[in-house]
């Protein structure tokens, strides 16, 4: 270990002068990361990207898919029922539910990056069969493989981020997911507008085709696989020099190794579903991480960013287009996004959480109400505006730490020996959560009125403050094996 650490820290000092490199051990500079890193964590969140795409491509396609108008409908003369647009809305998410469960197998023994690499490639061909698809049924096929991708997305980025990035910054660049999510919702709404559903069903393959070029060209394995894999330790002191911008790596490298030390003694015996809840520590992970993912599901996100052009097109004397209102909402959310990313380090995860969850959920609520009122028919053309403005008011809450949190504990909670398990049980259940909302919610827009699901994900917000306040740790600035520490007491 000592001469790997030397070797690498030599090499630095003919680069940076001995000078420089001392100065900046004495004075403990905190870790930002390198430019690989960051290309890294950016790169794989393409594949979220088009993911975003994916979740917003019912939102410009729906008008389409129920006009009369044979020169804009792909169906031809047979617009889609409520069953059909519920159905391929939902196949997306019941997808999602069978891509979070990857095998634990696969990713011991086949890694990250090629996981990733498959799941781009996938993607990419769904969306390009989808652009050429004439009928419901394809259509739902089309959805679900798409879904299927986004599924393993939404669990296999928080790992890879979370083994590549360095305590200092974790919670930083899990905000990555939500940023580029919210990247492919403005991509998206702006295309979708302006192109036929073919063109348009193309474009949105352009992300993960970007995506697979990065991983197989570009991007490391993580140091954590590495060890569990007894790589050499020459291989895994390189993949780390080239992601830190600190010169004392002899710490870290110390506690990944030890960290897979102590995972492989837990892991002697076959990790199973069962294993999740053998001890304190990963039970407790597994709660928090789930309910975390539920709260942030039912806070109404995917409905809202899936339906959000025909749920502003509802709103009687509304001055632009749905789909320009979505595309307005869209940029506060990435621009929300990027602020939340600066200042999680500064202010912790649970303040962020909290103040996230309670202003999402008073949105929610206004927006029940409003809907209420018209559904009882009273002039609301004076206040026309405020569905767009509480949408605006939700997608700065959600973007502020809703958004993305809930990743970072994913990410951060487990111990390695249980990751692989426990990380896709997680996002299965908060997808199948995903997947039920979104095939009722055409049904419920229809003869319910869409207030009450917006009720629903306020009540959910408010519990979600609630338990952040009294169940969630805070994880700010620790490394993995603190955290578990913390969830043993």
């Amino acid at each position: 270990m000592e001469n790997i650490v030397a070797e690498v820290e030599s090499l630095r000092k003919a680069t940076y002068g001995e000078e420089d490199v001392l100065d900046r051990k004495e004075n403990n500079v905190q870790e930002k990361g390198t430019t690989l890193l960051f290309v890294s964590i950016a790169a794989v969140n393409l594949i979220t990207l088009g993911t975003g795409c994916h979740i917003a491509w019912t939102s410009p396609t729906i008008p389409r898919l129920v006009s009369n108008d044979t020169s804009i409908n792909p169906l031809g003369n047979s617009p889609a029922t409520v069953f059909d647009i519920s159905f391929i809305a939902g196949s997306y998410f019941i997808g999602c539910l069978v891509g979070n469960l990857i095998p634990a197998r696969v990713l011991d023994r086949c890694g990250r990056k090629p996981v990733m690499a498959l799941v781009a490639a996938l993607m990419s061909v769904s969306s390009i069969v989808l652009a050429f698809a004439s009928n419901v049924w394809s259509y739902c096929l089309c959805r679900l493989v798409l879904g299927i991708g986004s599924g393993a997305t939404f669990m296999l980025i928080p790992l890879y981020t979370g083994e590549v990035a360095h305590k200092g910054n974790r919670g930083r660049f899990n905000y990555y997911l939500t940023m580029f999510l919210g990247l492919g919702f403005i991509y998206s709404y702006s295309t979708g507008s302006r192109f036929s559903t073919k063109v348009y069903t193309l474009l949105c393959s352009l992300p993960t085709l970007l995506a697979l070029l990065f991983i197989l060209l570009v991007i490391p394995e993580t140091p954590y696989f590495l060890v569990s894999r007894n790589r050499t330790r020459s291989e895994v002191g390189k993949v780390l020099s080239k992601l830190r911008s600190c010169f004392d790596l002899e710490d870290e490298m110390k506690q990944i190794e030890c960290a897979v030390s102590r995972n492989l003694k837990q892991g002697g015996q076959k990790v199973t579903y069962v294993s999740i809840f053998r001890d304190r520590a990963t039970s407790k992970a597994f709660t928090i991480s789930t309910s975390m993912l539920i709260f942030q599901l039912l806070s109404g996100t995917t409905v809202i960013y899936s339906f959000l052009s025909p749920i502003l097109d509802t709103v009687t004397a509304t001055y632009w287009s749905g789909n320009t209102s979505a595309i307005a909402i869209s940029m506060v959310n990435l621009l929300c996004t990027i602020t939340g990313s600066l200042t999680v380090e500064r202010c912790g995860r649970k303040p962020l959480l909290i103040w996230s969850a309670l202003t999402a959920g008073f949105s929610n609520f206004l927006l029940g109400v409003f809907f209420q009122l018209q559904a009882l028919r009273y002039d609301l053309v004076s206040l026309s505006s405020l569905p767009f403005v509480c949408i605006v008011l939700y997608s700065i809450g959600y973007s502020l730490g809703l958004g993305s949190l809930p990743f970072a504990y994913v990410s951060e909670l487990f111990p390695q020996h249980t990751k692989n398990v426990a990380v896709p049980v997680c996002t299965a259940l908060g997808t199948l959560c995903n997947a039920l909302l979104t095939v009722i919610f055409p049904y419920f827009m229809q003869y319910l009125g869409v207030q009450w699901c917006f009720w629903l994900f306020a009540a959910s917000c408010v519990g979600c403050a609630i338990f952040t306040r009294y169940v969630v740790p805070e994880t700010k600035g620790k490394t993995l094996e603190e955290i578990q520490r913390i969830l043993e007491a």
